[in-house]
């Protein structure tokens, strides 16, 4: 998939979105596999990580945080990560920018606040 574009899930349902994240990984696994640069071991190990991390029932916070920890072990998976975290981030920081927007017109000054807060520690975790 091209850096630029924006991949196509639905980040309401955990399900889809967790399938988007394997999808991703399968497709650098094939890549990795089909150069014949990689040993066979290695591809297992980044499977492997890849199912411990990225595990059916997770809710999407867990999901995106752990998928953020997909390439701590394995560079490999740095364009998954980077798709994963464009997506999510884009997605819910217009949707809390809206929500703070709409709080502020009411004049509702400290929920906004909060939400700011909530949306910088998720950020930084």
């Amino acid at each position: 998939m091209d850096k630029t574009q924006s991949p196509q899930i639905n980040l309401e349902n955990p399900t889809e979105f967790r399938q988007f994240i394997e999808r991703e990984v399968l497709r650098v696994i094939k890549t990795l596999a089909e150069s014949g640069k990689t040993s066979k071991e290695r591809i297992q190990e980044i499977a492997k990580h890849t199912l411990n991390l990225i595990i059916p029932g997770l809710t999407l916070e867990q999901l995106y945080q752990n998928s953020c920890k997909l390439d701590d072990a394995f560079a490999e998976l740095a364009p998954v990560v980077y798709q994963v975290m464009r997506y999510y981030e884009q997605r819910y920081e217009k949707k809390a920018l809206e929500q703070v927007s709409i709080l502020i017109k009411s004049g509702k000054f400290e929920d906004a606040q909060n939400i700011i807060k909530k949306v910088l520690l998720f950020k930084t975790q």
